[in-house]
């Protein structure tokens, strides 16, 4: 494949951490890209690496074998070269929604007025105008993931990693904010890479989902999701969409669809109908 539009690029990756001394893998022959302006979606089962991942993509963690392409270049020191959104918003409490969207600006050697001036430029796409000066205890849980993610699109990175971003909001909120990072995404034109727990919100986001293996994670399937743009959280409930998730599901449980089929077959020789809820 060509690197000219291939923002990152991860070559038979490799990565373990000592435990009592002996080395446990977490990542095994990972073969990853993400090409120019695309969201990528990772999903695996808890502990699979996925945010260990994005840890080495980011440059927090330096792999033990394999190498790390950004802009079709090695780039053994990338760290700062990315945007990161981990999954915990990070808000310092004392200080000022305006103040905490502006630290990685300031952390960078800009102006604090200056770095102000380009947050308050933004307030309003993130809808957060008028909480500027408000403390994060004020927010809600949306509010609060989109003064992080505003803090991490003001570095003005191409390339922009999120972990879980939503994980920790209920089920509604989830929704709302899918859909404003839909939007979001295709106004600002990044490369995304998003780890997910999620089938949904990974197929309603994603250009192509990497499917990761239990620990130590590699890469079992990668699905092309192929939806039409722009996207609704409504698709979830079409055809198509349920296909795509019937193709992640069968590689994150395969021993869960095997049971779902053989179900779905004595329901068949009863003469009851075949429900597509066994395989959600």
């Amino acid at each position: 494949m060509s690197s000219v539009n291939t923002k990152i690029r991860l070559r038979d990756l490799r990565k373990s951490f000592a435990v009592y001394g002996r080395p446990v893998p977490v990542l095994r022959e990972v073969e990853f890209h993400a090409r120019e302006g695309e969201l990528v979606g990772v999903i695996g089962p808890s502990g699979c690496g996925k945010s260990t991942l994005l840890n080495v993509i980011a440059g927090l963690e330096q792999p033990d074998g394999g190498t790390v392409e950004l802009d079709g270049r090695p780039a053994p020191d990338r760290l700062g070269m990315v945007g990161y959104m981990q999954q915990k918003d990070l808000l310092m409490p004392w200080r000022s929604v305006l103040d905490n969207v502006v630290l990685g600006l300031e952390i960078a050697g800009v102006r604090r007025n200056e770095a102000r001036r380009r947050a308050r430029d933004l307030v309003d796409v993130f809808g957060l105008s008028g909480y500027e000066e408000q403390y994060p205890n004020t927010l809600s849980g949306g509010m609060r993931q989109r003064a992080a993610f505003l803090r991490t699109v003001l570095v003005e990175r191409d390339v922009m990693l999120l972990d879980e971003p939503f994980g920790a909001l209920d089920a509604l909120t989830r929704t709302q904010m899918q859909e404003w990072l839909l939007g979001l995404w295709e106004m600002l034109g990044k490369t995304i890479v998003m780890v997910t727990h999620d089938v949904d919100e990974a197929l309603l986001l994603s250009d192509r989902v990497y499917v990761l293996t239990p620990r130590p994670g590699t890469v079992k399937a990668v699905v092309e999701v192929g939806l039409p743009r722009p996207r609704y959280y409504g698709m979830i409930t079409e055809p198509r969409f349920n296909d795509l998730k019937q193709q992640l599901v069968a590689h994150l449980h395969p021993a869960h669809l095997h049971q779902a089929h053989l179900h779905q077959a004595h329901l068949h020789q009863e003469g009851r109908p075949m429900s597509q809820e066994v395989l959600r």
